[in-house]
């Protein structure tokens, strides 16, 4: 029985090692390299996202949000041809591409963004809406009636309003909204 059991463990493949010992020592560097940039830019997106654009240069091509966002490409394309067994070349070719495609794409997204934050501002005061969650003197959204409310609004008012009431803005202040519930203005 031993001399069988012998005779299958010499016929048996030898087992590779997972993970680093599959690539080389330059493949290993780049592979680092790739991760290390990767990370730095998944840093500078989450930075731009949090604190907002710390440095911003010919209209957002070269901003915080973009070379972050083509680092982090660059160096996850770089990582995933080299972890598929891709030559070095084809890693830098395709982190390239894709980081200079997130470097297009971020600055057309923000020429766009500042194209709609450019539009002319309006009047909130007197606009009607609806109270889409509850509002006490502290906190709450409303979304209001008008072609360029889109989104909803943080809120506040003297009195309580429940989620669904339908509300009219009173002033701005710091940048909330105090409403009241139109029932309210109506004095019934």
């Amino acid at each position: 029985m031993d001399a069988a059991k012998g005779d299958v463990e010499s016929r048996s493949l030898p087992l590779r090692p997972v993970g680093w010992g599959l690539l080389h020592s330059t493949e290993r560097d780049a592979m680092l390299a790739f991760a290390v940039i990767g990370g730095t830019g998944l840093l500078l997106l989450i930075l731009s996202m949090t604190l907002g654009e710390i440095f911003d240069f010919f209209e957002g091509i070269f901003s915080t949000t973009a070379v972050g966002a083509a680092a982090t490409l660059f160096g996850a394309a770089g990582a995933v041809v080299l972890l598929n067994d891709g030559p070095l070349l084809l890693a830098y070719l395709a982190g390239s591409l894709l980081g200079a495609i997130a470097i297009v794409g971020v600055a057309l997204l923000a020429r766009k963004m500042a194209s709609i934050s450019d539009a002319q501002p309006h009047e909130v005061i007197g606009l009607l809406g609806v109270a889409t969650t509850d509002i006490n003197h502290t906190i709450g959204k409303v979304q209001l009636n008008h072609p360029d409310e889109i989104n909803q609004r943080l809120a506040f008012s003297n009195s309580p309003i429940e989620q669904g009431t339908p509300i009219a803005v009173v002033a701005v202040v710091e940048g909330r909204l105090r409403v009241a519930s139109t029932s309210e203005l109506n004095g019934v």
